[in-house]
């Protein structure tokens, strides 16, 4: 035999098959069918298919009654076609490629059914009943439900259907008449008396082997040489059927002793396409199967498969065992894998299925290969799910987890899609900073890496400010150093302004636009930043001169009170003003020290809830008055511009005017009012079903959403990090908020994710169907 190795291989000219989908006999999958090719006695036979009659007409938007009068068959060969995408994971409703179908079917007594029952089903006509069982309309019905844009072509030839559909489809994608194309054949015989159907279908996905390696597809083999032809006049059918052979190794370049012949067994009657489609996926998982058994037997590198039809008609395929790619190195750390169904059931279903497929992964299959399967081969149906994982084992258990919550009615980790929700960045002020923020995502992703390292580069050069030591100290020393940063209240609030802003940056490359952003005092910088109204090196330099002002004023404090803003501000002291309010009776108020210490001490003993915060300065209060000429003079020299993101101004607590947030006053009064947080939130329970996300260290933000019950039932509220003391890693907190966000309807750019290597395209469990039964009417 030819090593493969050394074989004449010219990519150009050769044809991947990267998806199959199968039901023969007993078998309901692919997967059945290539078990029992595995054991000793396994054959591809045309024994009655798993169900023919049972079909999920919901899922093809077909109607029970025209499920009735639909030629099983067709519903067959439909069901196929789509788990065959699904198995290469390629979904033909995201891009612009051209997927074409190349299929046929057996001429079958269902028409004639049909036309026995029309006396008493007056609304059936002749033309109903015709494409509804007629073989000319199996691959085109099948273009129309699965949103396939190439050419669409009924292929019959009997029992050499499936071999010329393959052959037909070949040419095509050589001649570039589409990017991928489906060809396989079904038959479903329903003959008056018979006591069970026989038949079946096969269906393969074909794609340009040059291009399937650059996709990173898996590849089952490489179709190496087809050929057609017709027995001539005064030819034997043997002699036609052998020249057919011959013109198939010509085209392949192969030499005859190398290639291992695969039987097509005899089926019910000429009219059988089932045979020759059973044969060649067995063909196919003959060489896919001889490449992954580690025993050395049974190991055939070519397969060959003949089929012929009634008056000299052949066809002859020849297909290889891919080249063996070497497997890439495995990319530890947190995955996400997205799922999708149209319904809560099948929803259940699709998380069940892959939970046993990744507790039963073959050795190879990486985590992030299935995630990027079901990122980007899968479509989104409106019911979605998603788990957030490191390892096979861990996903495993989530979806079982997921499983049973959703058929229980419960649905954590699960969500209904429509239309993308509008997503506000929140951005959160000064106090939630610590010591190796941003840590966990500055290690996975290198974009996010590069962008914070020349953010740090920059303060370092324009303020001779080391943040570095802050994000990712190395060492005891660094440790130390870092804790010291965090305490300096410059250091602080510069480290949190390059945090947020290079998170953002993160979310937006992951595809998570903001529609509107707000900040809490320190966080409307980077609101602002994000949304265009000053650059990212003003926004230094303002940050900058903002701490200098605040940390030069006479010793302050600030203090949390358990009361609304119109009971507390009759009970103030002369120089203490309110500096934020958080909810309904949620408020901070800020001033001198001595007056504001006093404040909490008097009224902690008359029972009010205040305490002191841990908080240098005092913002937002009447101390500020003695800086605000200054700050103003100096942003005079900054350049505004119009924002090209909507804003909630903190200071008002409803949407900035765009005009008012160019201006320096605007900036000054920034500083110097109380954060309207509490106001925000209630302009943001008017943007329907909006998503909340916080964009920053900690969890300030999402804590005083979630505390809104009527923002917290109708709108997504998510974090971006963990707080401080959370142990969850920050790239499962990360990747769950993605894993939300894509389950409620934002579109996700999932190469993002992937940043440390091209992730490949592996097998997965096909859709659940849920099917009704629609028996073939009586003879």
């Amino acid at each position: 035999m030819t090593d493969l190795a050394t074989a004449d291989i010219d990519p150009e000219a050769h044809v991947a098959i990267i998806g199959m989908a199968a039901r023969f006999g007993p078998d309901a999958d692919l997967d059945a069918f290539r078990e029992r090719l595995r054991t000793p006695a396994g054959e591809a036979t045309a024994e009655p298919p798993a169900d023919p009659y049972a079909f999920d007409h919901r899922f093809f938007g077909i109607s029970p009654r025209e499920s009735v009068m639909l030629d099983p068959q067709q519903r067959l060969l439909l069901e196929c076609a789509q788990h065959a995408l699904e198995d290469a994971a390629h979904d033909p409703t995201r891009d612009d490629t051209v997927v074409g179908i190349y299929a046929g079917g057996a001429t079958t007594s269902h028409a004639a059914r049909l036309y026995r029952q029309a006396e008493r089903s007056p609304g059936i006509d002749d033309r109903q009943i015709r494409t509804s069982t007629g073989a000319d309309f199996l691959a085109s019905r099948v273009a129309y439900k699965l949103a396939l844009t190439g050419p669409a072509v009924s292929v019959q030839a009997a029992g050499a259907t499936a071999l010329v559909a393959v052959h037909t489809a070949v040419q095509a994608l050589l001649g570039g008449e589409c990017d991928v194309a489906l060809a396989g054949s079904v038959t479903v015989h329903t003959a008056d008396g018979e006591a069970a159907p026989t038949g079946g279908c096969g269906v393969v996905v074909l794609k340009p082997l040059p291009v399937a390696l650059e996709d990173g597809d898996r590849i089952y083999a490489v179709v190496r040489g087809t050929a057609v032809g017709t027995t001539g006049r005064g030819e034997s059918a043997e002699a036609g059927a052998a020249r057919t052979v011959r013109d198939a190794l010509a085209s392949s370049g192969v030499a005859a002793d190398t290639v291992v012949v695969v039987d097509t067994p005899a089926g019910a009657g000429v009219t059988d396409t089932a045979p020759a489609a059973a044969a060649f996926v067995r063909a196919v998982l003959a060489v896919y199967d001889g490449q992954r058994r580690p025993d050395g037997t049974d190991r055939p590198r070519r397969v060959a498969v003949s089929g012929s039809g009634p008056f000299g008609t052949h066809a002859h395929a020849v297909v290889e065992e891919a080249v063996a790619e070497a497997p890439a190195p495995a990319v530890e750390g947190w995955q996400l894998l997205p799922f999708a169904a149209k319904s809560p059931t099948a929803l259940a279903g699709v998380a069940a299925r892959l939970g046993r497929h990744l507790e039963q992964a073959e050795d190879g299959e990486t985590l992030q290969d299935v995630a990027w399967t079901l990122q980007t081969g899968r479509t989104p149906y409106a019911h979605r799910g998603f788990v957030v994982a490191r390892d096979h084992v861990e996903a495993a258990a989530a979806l079982a987890e997921v499983k049973v919550k959703v058929r229980a009615g419960d649905r954590p980790g699960a969500g209904t899609a429509g239309h993308a929700p509008p997503v506000v960045f929140t951005f959160p002020g000064h106090g939630g900073q610590h010591v190796g923020m941003g840590r966990g995502l500055y290690c996975l992703d290198p974009h996010f890496r590069a962008d914070l390292d020349s953010y740090v580069a920059h303060v370092r050069a324009a303020a001779g400010v080391d943040l570095g030591v802050v994000f990712a100290p190395e060492g005891e020393q660094a440790q130390e150093a870092a804790g010291r940063s965090v305490a300096d209240g410059r250091i602080a609030q510069l480290a949190v302004f390059v945090l947020e802003y290079a998170l953002a940056r993160a979310f937006i490359r992951y595809g998570v636009r903001p529609s509107a952003v707000v900040g809490h005092s320190l966080g409307g910088y980077a609101a602002a930043c994000v949304a265009g109204v000053f650059s990212f090196p003003d926004a230094i330099r303002m940050v900058l001169k903002r701490t200098e002002l605040l940390l030069s004023l006479p010793p302050g404090a600030m203090a949390a009170v358990r009361l609304s803003e119109a009971e507390l501000l009759p009970l103030l002291p002369e120089g203490v003003g309110i500096a934020v309010i958080s909810g309904p009776d949620q408020v901070t108020i800020s001033g001198p020290r001595e007056p504001v210490t006093r404040f909490v001490e008097e009224h902690s003993a008359k029972g009010l809830d205040t305490r002191l915060l841990k908080i240098p300065g005092a913002g937002h209060s009447s101390l500020v008055d003695s800086v605000l000429d200054e700050y103003e003079a100096f942003l005079a020299g900054v350049t505004f511009r119009e924002p090209v993101i909507r804003i909630v101004s903190d200071t008002t607590g409803t949407w900035a005017d765009p005009e008012e947030i160019r201006t320096p006053a605007y900036w000054g009064r920034h500083m110097r009012h109380a954060v309207r947080y509490h106001d925000v939130l209630r302009t943001l329970q008017s943007v329907r079903g909006c998503a909340l996300v916080e964009v920053g260290p900690g969890t300030s933000l999402t804590s005083l959403a979630r505390r809104q019950g009527e923002l917290r039932g109708s709108h997504p509220i998510l974090q971006g990090l963990p707080h401080p003391t959370d142990p969850t890693p920050e790239p499962q907190i990360l990747l769950s908020t993605i894993g939300a966000l894509w389950a409620a309807g934002v579109e996700i750019e999932w190469p993002a994710l992937h940043p440390l290597r091209a992730a490949r395209r592996v097998s997965l469990p096909g859709y659940p169907y849920e099917r009704s039964a629609f028996p073939v009417p009586a003879a």
